[in-house]
């Protein structure tokens, strides 16, 4: 009998998926991206057309959004990029998805996979793909239902190992996943109501009237990946 796990970061879920080579891949961004038909590519590679794409590493178990930038390729730039100067080693580039960016938990019951929470965030501006401004919970039928997004291949193996987790988060953009984890995401807040903002506050930030909840973890140094981060985030203000 296979035992099922807790899993509350990325890093565990490696160790639980890291053997399991059908469902490995939900950890490589890059694949996720192709799976779906995205146009994207590994460092060293060049995009086919001009336009805008995001550099993001290819496996971030860190999370917080580290290394993320937006950037406009125009064919001049094939030799710049080619040689690692926009798009560093370990990075992808991918076409940039507009729309909003939605967070998704979903939750196996006993009998089936249930939206559990619903989140949109918001960021400052896409210059800063680290800095959100604010998360807003919203209606769960705002986002596609874990049985919609199971049979839209290849995400069905999300929900296939729930003898090893039945907790899922998904982030969306524009209608395509652009990861996925085999954890949640939004359990801190899933008390609160429709309607509720979470504002991130941020370095020295004066922080905004309403209730106060520190980072989840008190050591500050996870929020900044030992330097990989420029913006610390202090904890939350709930609305």
């Amino acid at each position: 009998m296979t035992e099922e796990h807790s899993l509350e970061e990325d890093f565990q879920a490696w160790e639980v998926f890291k053997n399991k080579e059908s469902s490995r891949w939900i950890f490589n961004k890059l694949e996720v991206a192709l799976r779906q038909g995205l146009h994207a590519g590994p460092a060293g590679t060049a995009p086919e057309k001009n336009g805008e794409y995001i550099s993001r590493p290819i496996y971030n178990l860190y999370g917080m959004s580290i290394g993320a930038e937006k950037f406009t390729y125009e064919e001049t730039m094939f030799s710049r990029i080619i040689n690692n100067d926009i798009v560093p080693p370990g990075h992808f580039w991918c076409e940039w998805i507009d729309g909003e960016h939605m967070s998704i938990d979903y939750e196996y019951t006993g009998s089936e996979w249930r939206t559990r929470s619903v989140w949109v965030g918001e960021h400052y501006s896409d210059e800063n793909l680290t800095k959100f401004k604010s998360w807003t919970r919203v209606e769960n039928s705002k986002a596609i239902s874990a049985i919609d997004l199971a049979i839209q291949t290849p995400f069905d193996v999300l929900f296939s190992h729930k003898d090893l987790t039945k907790k899922i988060n998904v982030e969306m953009r524009g209608g395509h996943v652009i990861e996925a984890h085999y954890r949640w995401g939004n359990d801190p807040f899933d008390e609160y109501l429709v309607g509720t903002q979470v504002i991130p506050v941020w370095d020295n930030e004066e922080a905004p009237e309403g209730e106060w909840q520190g980072n989840l973890h008190e050591d500050m140094e996870k929020y900044s990946a030992s330097g990989h981060l420029t913006n610390i985030r202090r904890g939350f203000v709930i609305k």
